[in-house]
């Protein structure tokens, strides 16, 4: 068993160094949305382990000049803090945390890179096993759904970023069905247990966001794998997940309510019979944003300064009281205007960049001709597409252990593009 773990590091070193890196993903990975701070042990721990061997990684520094826009854009979260915070000349060392998370990662990428991990594989390996485990800790805590009005959550991931993320790991078995080239078909049926499961949780969320990236990753998934889709076997799979969600009539009535219900919300919010729902508040606090950053575009507030400003004569006096409290004291509901408020035009930029730059990395390799290579961006590709729709409703890294996972999810990832190649 462990010389089989060992395999996943193409430059092996000691051999219970690399098995403490290979099970500080795994628990990153599998803990993500079950273990409270797992995530974030992973990536310090790694971080720890990076700087003692910076010399060592050193060797693979020449390789940032084909990365430097992603080296980049990992900084630039802690820069457009840093110059949100100087432009207001209010320093508050808390401001860094989630950001610090995405800067400490770079180090991290040329550690993997110089160890040749094989990341991909991990993910394979690993996000099945955190789908159930995050299952679990649904299954084992009922109060939290009564809590949550039915929507499914753990003990402390919200319905939003619970639907948000699992969706993101179902992404990743849906990726990983046809990546074996061993036992095919035990590994087909492990991911396929990861993805149906994971569709149930992201329905369950009741995140209708979460639900939109679905057709998405189907799509991303089709467009490298479609070759595939003739084998009986995947068929089967196909017709027993339409039929089982056709055959639930609890799913299928929560899935309609849901659908009916938004499109209630935004039609009310547009006629203004009812502006304090759900969506309505939503767009209501998208358009008191907008006010408030026309008024300090290149600063922004910090994380609630702008609470002070929301009464002021120039917001607009249609948008209700509900939005204004709902901003104070929730954010933006939306990754893009969060950052904007909090470090204005750079904050803006460092979003957008989170973004696009790995979007564009990965959509470069998808199809490269090394499998590895190609495997790593489909992932890439998926994982960035998920978080960057969910980004419109909600706050994807508003989170320290959410930072965390993006550092370790792109650090993995792109290294293992450039060892590969």
């Amino acid at each position: 068993m462990l010389s089989k773990l060992l395999t996943l590091i193409d430059n092996p070193g000691n051999k219970w160094l690399d098995l403490l890196v290979i099970a500080l993903i795994f628990f990153g990975i599998i803990g993500f949305l079950s273990v409270k701070g797992a995530t974030n042990i992973a990536l310090f721990t790694l971080l720890a382990l990076s700087l003692i061997f910076v010399k060592q990684s050193a060797t693979c520094f020449h390789q940032a000049r084909q990365i430097k826009l992603i080296l980049l854009t990992l900084s630039l979260p802690v820069l457009a803090i840093f110059i949100g915070q100087l432009g207001r000349n209010i320093w508050l060392i808390r401001g860094f945390d989630g950001p610090s998370r995405i800067f400490f990662s770079i180090p991290i990428l040329f550690f993997f890179r110089h160890k040749q991990i094989n990341f991909s594989r991990i993910i394979g390996l690993a996000a099945p096993l955190a789908i159930i485990a995050v299952a679990l800790n649904t299954y084992l805590h009922p109060t939290i759904i009564l809590q949550e009005s039915g929507r499914l959550a753990s003990t402390f991931v919200r319905p939003n970023s619970y639907g948000t993320y699992t969706s993101v790991l179902t992404g990743f078995c849906l990726i990983h069905l046809f990546s074996s080239d061993t036992s095919p078909k035990l590994w087909f049926l492990y991911q396929s247990v990861g993805m149906l499961l994971g569709l149930i949780l992201v329905i369950g969320s009741g995140t209708r966001g979460s639900w939109i990236t679905l057709p998405f990753m189907f799509f991303i998934w089709l467009l490298f794998n479609y070759k595939k889709l003739h084998t009986f076997t995947t068929w089967i799979f196909i017709l027993a997940i339409i039929t089982y969600f056709i055959l639930s009539p609890h799913i299928v009535s929560f899935i309609v309510l849901r659908i009916i219900g938004a499109y209630d919300e935004i039609a009310g919010w547009f006629n203004h019979s009812n502006v304090n729902t759900s969506m309505g508040i939503r767009f209501s606090i998208w358009r008191l944003s907008w006010q408030l950053f026309y008024q300090h575009p290149f600063f922004g507030y910090g994380n609630e300064g702008y609470a002070a400003f929301l009464n002021h004569p120039w917001i607009d006096p249609d948008i209700p009281y509900l939005a204004k409290m709902t901003l104070a004291c929730c954010g933006a509901h939306n990754e893009l205007l969060a950052s904007t408020l909090r470090s204005g035009i750079t904050g803006m930029v460092s979003v957008l960049c989170l973004f696009t730059a790995p979007f564009f990395l990965f959509t470069q390799h998808v199809k490269h001709h090394n499998k590895d290579i190609a495997t790593a961006a489909q992932l890439g590709l998926t994982y960035i597409t998920c978080i960057a729709i969910c980004s419109i409703n909600i706050e994807v890294l508003h989170f320290k252990y959410l930072s965390s996972f993006y550092g370790l999810i792109i650090a993995g990832l792109t290294a293992q593009i450039l060892s590969k190649k």
